[in-house]
């Protein structure tokens, strides 16, 4: 019996299983503090997809029509619900990851929108989501529950240059070595497509503000990574009431080529305004080559081919053109067209009824372009346009050495269905006045 009081075998296991016991208690708290850790980036997932999606949202019902008519707080906290974080009852949101949350644990989710943040002004969405569980080992440093909670905004940012060009449907196209010039304000495409930008070739040089579209962009990479791809709202098209406007005129489906209800000018060799008094087209107009036209400053409506002959030229300051749909204009023969848009709005007396209550819309305006027939500018087609140019049926193509100004800045505006720069063409708007009427590029950024 003493010698077995005496032996030391075993003392080592026993002071072990001694030592064990707070390490498996520190390594269990450990594991714990791991889940509340594994919570947190879940929660901060579910916040930032929150803010996110609020901000579009604000986005979207800020450029309305928004199609998508819901709340900012809903759809932000339907995003949250996606990832799994809901207000107790708030897992009825579709796509809902939320189930029956286990006895003890709750969540919250709170939005809020403002207008400034750390001082800085501008639209702002924050997500706060929260979980509230019960502590189980953490209970021996006096912790029953334990609150995990997240927190992110979202800013709805504004490119600082607006764009000069927009294609409301289309693409917009470089093929071949284009030169574009435009420091103080970008091109933007409303086209979701994959080759809504679209480059082909890489002789190109491209000095641009900002380059973005609703789609995607396919070509050179160089020219891809400086675009803003995928955005989350279309640029508004400030000229859409004239669409309605002219529908009102030539009726929804006219005989192309149309006249619209408005005679033909005469006498056949003077290009002529219209007025109250003499409501009148240029129908299928035709110069000769030895032909020079000064125009007086008004509006000129086009219909059926204008055609320019070789050495002919028509000019015109203050003049707008609307060429009504199935008319277009041929200069090959080597003819000149140069406008000039008018600095004012046009009088009522210088427009149908159907027009008047859009007179607003052709100050500045060159050309309204309403044929779906393609148009082509620029050197090779003798056609140099200083002002407003829309064409919302048409492809717009530049080639040559075209140039664009507003009241005497360098920057016009050139909306149309689709824009392509080919060959040697050069682009150059190198300023941004404050008639322009198009709106700047809006994307949603996490800024916490």
């Amino acid at each position: 019996m003493r010698s077995l009081l005496r032996s030391r075998r075993g003392s080592v296991a026993f002071a072990t299983v001694i030592a064990l016991v707070p390490l498996i208690g520190v390594v269990a708290l450990g594991g714990e503090a791991g889940s509340w850790y594994v919570t947190r980036q879940h929660a901060q997932n579910a916040a930032d997809a929150a803010a996110y999606s609020g901000a579009v949202q604000e986005l979207c019902l800020s450029n309305l029509p928004c199609a998508v008519t819901e709340t900012v707080d809903y759809r932000a906290k339907q995003a949250a619900a996606q990832n799994a974080f809901c207000n107790a009852g708030g897992s009825s949101y579709p796509g809902s990851q939320c189930g029956t949350s286990p006895t003890g644990i709750s969540q919250t989710v709170v939005i809020a929108s403002h207008t400034s943040w750390k001082g800085a002004a501008g639209t702002y969405v924050q997500a706060t989501v929260s979980q509230q569980q019960p502590a189980y080992l953490a209970r021996v440093l006096g912790l029953t529950t334990v609150n995990i909670g997240a927190t992110a905004v979202a800013k709805v940012q504004s490119l600082t240059a607006p764009p000069c060009v927009l294609s409301l449907t289309g693409s917009i196209s470089f093929q071949g070595s284009p030169n574009i010039n435009a420091p103080n304000c970008g091109m933007a495409s409303n086209s979701t497509a994959k080759d809504a930008i679209d480059f082909t070739g890489g002789g190109m040089t491209m000095n641009l503000g900002s380059l973005s579209t609703v789609g995607g962009c396919t070509g050179a990479a160089t020219f891809c990574n400086t675009a803003l791809t995928y955005m989350p709202a279309p640029i508004p098209n400030p000229f859409s009431a004239l669409d309605g406007a002219l529908t009102a005129l030539c009726g929804a489906s006219p005989t192309l080529p149309a006249k619209c209800g408005l005679a033909k000018c005469t006498p056949a060799t003077a290009f002529t305004p219209y007025t109250a008094a003499n409501p009148c087209t240029n129908d299928g107009f035709k110069t000769k080559g030895t032909d020079v036209l000064t125009l007086t400053p008004g509006v000129y409506f086009v219909s059926g081919k204008l055609t320019l002959a070789g050495g002919s030229s028509i000019t015109g300051t203050g003049v707008t053109f609307i060429v009504l749909p199935g008319g277009e204009i041929d200069t090959k023969g080597g003819g000149t067209l140069t406008l000039s848009g008018p600095t004012t709005a046009p009088s009522a007396s210088s427009l149908p009824a159907a027009l008047q209550s859009s007179a607003a819309s052709f100050q500045y305006m060159a050309m309204y372009y309403a044929s779906a027939v393609e148009a082509e500018f620029g050197g090779t087609s003798n056609i140099n346009l200083t002002g407003n140019i829309y064409a919302p049926n048409a492809t717009v193509t530049f080639q040559g050495n075209p140039s664009m100004a507003v009241d005497g800045g360098q920057c016009g505006q050139l909306i149309a269905a689709s824009v392509e720069f080919n060959g040697n063409a050069t682009f150059d708007t190198t300023g941004c006045p404050a008639a322009t009427k198009l709106t700047s590029s809006q994307y949603v950024q996490l800024v916490q």
